[in-house]
């Protein structure tokens, strides 16, 4: 039990300054704005479940899967970064953060959910990595492994967890600002969240550079 419980408090500590919830609020209220408050809920729900579903079976399988198929995780972040980048830019040079037909497939929680609203604005190439690195190295049969796979897995759950409150009640919050301050909050989050596709691209090709 103790394993399980150090090891979930390790995981959840790596994951939470990379999903970092309070600075990603924002950019969801921006992103589904005009997108009623009990949709929106809904969509914020669906969000936490799929990173917890994306970011599980990425410890589960991904680690591996990544080393039979020779991909790197800095070519991940690479094209991460380039996703983050296309959605980010969006938000900058858009009058209406969604078009008609993209808040239509948000209201039918279909299309817009996981991508890019969980994947890469909530659980990018950066919460890929991390879950990736935390993969046990010892047999996977082994009593210590499925100790620490349950304890990563109760981490990524907590993780998970704080993206919905911080997405589900964030409104609340920014709801009592005025159209100027939440337009300003939305382009300072939109370039944020373009100056992290940057760093990203960046960051995983220089990695690759170092390795020529």
């Amino acid at each position: 039990m103790t394993l399980i419980f150090t090891t979930a408090l390790l995981a959840f500590f790596k994951l939470f300054p990379i999903l970092n919830p309070p600075a990603m609020a924002p950019v969801f209220q921006e992103i589904t704005q005009g997108v009623p408050d009990r949709i929106r809920n809904r969509i914020a729900f669906a969000i936490s479940c799929y990173t917890m579903y994306l970011l599980a079976s990425l410890l589960l399988v991904g680690g591996w899967m990544l080393k039979i198929l020779g991909v790197s995780i800095d070519v991940i972040g690479i094209s991460g970064g380039i996703l983050l980048f296309h959605t980010a830019w969006g938000m900058l040079n858009r009058g209406d953060r969604l078009t008609s037909s993209e808040q239509a497939e948000i209201k039918s929680m279909s299309g817009k959910v996981f991508f890019p609203l969980t994947m890469p604005m909530t659980a990018g190439p950066g919460a890929i990595a991390v879950t990736l690195s935390m993969v046990p190295e010892g047999q996977f049969f082994a009593k210590s492994t499925i100790f620490e796979v349950i304890g990563i897995n109760i981490g990524i759950g907590l993780a998970a967890t704080t993206v919905w409150i911080f997405y589900r009640f964030s409104g609340a919050f920014l709801s009592r600002l005025g159209n100027t301050a939440k337009a300003t909050i939305g382009q300072i989050s939109a370039f944020i969240l373009l100056a992290i596709g940057v760093q990203l691209i960046w960051t995983s090709l220089s990695n690759l550079i170092r390795t020529l």
